[in-house]
């Protein structure tokens, strides 16, 4: 008799291990769940009748869970170290673990621990402090009830749901960190969107005067117009060229641009590749270039998934600073900066739309007069009498 129990012993110790194998994934989380028919494939069983007393041995001894899984009986192999455990527990204890286990990697709140054991809040209470010490369970933050204490089995993992992903420091969101992310997304797709040629500054050429060009007409009373009573012709004297001259500044005024240039590289213009002949960034290249960059710590860098630059990528595009483009190769879809967008250097310190809102100066009315240069207390043009200055005072 006790070398027919050695023979399902082994026979089950043997069956474990290769489900246990089978089970695991690279985090080392089992997460699979077997029917009867995968168990014995998985276990090289010739029959049910040959697996049933394997399976009853597992299942008693803390090793099998029992499950319902589409519609019928399934198993989930447990660690051994928690298996020791389980088996010690008392009926209140076990019934408790069952339920942290159901929740796998989502985890439960103690409340609903307790709406669905139906057992005394102290016993909860106790029976998950054991359970915690021991090593069997572990309490995890939820970004979703961060007031609410959350449980699941100490081997896994929870997921984003939970957690949050790598956007998430400690269950809050990391704003500054998504948002330098997808600033440094946006400089490195502009660096591998256009052909940037260096824009020819040009001269405006001196348009040819025409003869009597330097001539003005000058409106006035009978006394600047000799008398004649309409209004004459007076030619300029080639010596009166006196930069105090009221009039030299209305025949040649001159303008100085205050635009605030948003464009880091106003000095290049932006060129579209041939069709065919660049492939744009994927998801794919630049997770690669964010994971490997200096400006990421090799903390966040080593979470940071495909998933979740492809959402950042996705949040680019409704703001209208990528677009899609479908690559040469039609295999992945790549991605282009829209023309003239603007990004945040890496590291630097200022913001670029605090910069295009202008400042003090700027949003006066004489930071962007055209004739700012013109504008005098004594002269037609005057900050007294300039109505958007009055407008700009009552705004």
């Amino acid at each position: 008799m006790s070398t027919d129990k050695d023979a399902v012993a082994n026979a089950s110790d043997a069956l474990y291990i290769k489900v246990s194998a089978a089970s695991t994934d690279k985090d080392g989380i089992r997460s699979i769940t077997f029917a009867q028919d995968e168990l014995l494939k998985i276990g090289e069983i010739e029959s049910t009748r040959d697996l049933i007393p394997l399976i009853q041995y597992l299942t008693n001894n803390g090793l099998f869970r029992t499950v319902r899984w589409q519609g019928k009986l399934g198993w989930t192999a447990r660690p051994r170290e928690a298996a020791k455990q389980i088996i010690a527990l008392d009926r209140d204890e076990k019934t408790i673990y069952e339920i942290v286990e159901e929740s796998h990697t989502a985890g439960i709140w103690t409340r609903d621990i307790k709406k669905k054991t139906n057992v005394a809040p102290n016993v909860v209470g106790r029976a998950l402090t054991k359970m915690e010490k021991g090593n069997l369970i572990k309490s995890i933050k939820s970004i979703k009830a961060p007031a609410q204490r959350t449980y699941m089995l100490a081997h896994l993992i929870p997921n984003e749901d939970v957690t949050g992903n790598s956007f998430f420091d400690g269950g809050d969101l990391d704003e500054s960190f998504r948002d330098e992310l997808m600033n440094l997304i946006v400089f490195w797709v502009r660096m591998q969107s256009w052909v940037e040629n260096a824009k020819k500054k040009k001269v405006r050429a001196k348009p040819e005067l025409e003869e009597g060009a330097n001539d003005a007409i000058v409106i006035g009373d009978d006394e600047n117009t000799g008398g004649g009573g309409g209004g004459k012709k007076r030619k300029r004297d080639e010596d009166s060229d006196d930069e105090n001259d009221p009039l030299n500044a209305f025949v040649k005024p001159k303008f100085h641009s205050t635009a605030v240039t948003l464009d880091p590289d106003a000095h290049y213009s932006q060129l579209i590749y041939r069709s065919g002949t660049h492939s744009y960034p994927t998801a794919t290249a630049i997770h690669q270039f964010l994971t490997s960059s200096d400006a990421i710590k090799p903390t966040k860098a080593a979470s940071l998934t495909v998933p979740e630059i492809q959402g950042c990528i996705d949040v680019l595009v409704w703001d209208d600073k990528l677009e899609r483009i479908q690559n040469s190769d039609g295999i992945e879809w790549g991605y282009r900066t829209v023309r003239g967008v603007t990004f945040k250097p890496p590291g630097a310190t200022f913001d670029l739309e605090d910069m295009g809102r202008g400042n003090a100066l700027t949003d006066a009315p004489c930071g962007r007069c055209p004739v700012f240069d013109v504008c005098s207390d004594d002269g037609p043009i005057n900050a007294t009498e300039c109505v958007y200055f009055d407008q700009w005072l009552k705004a």
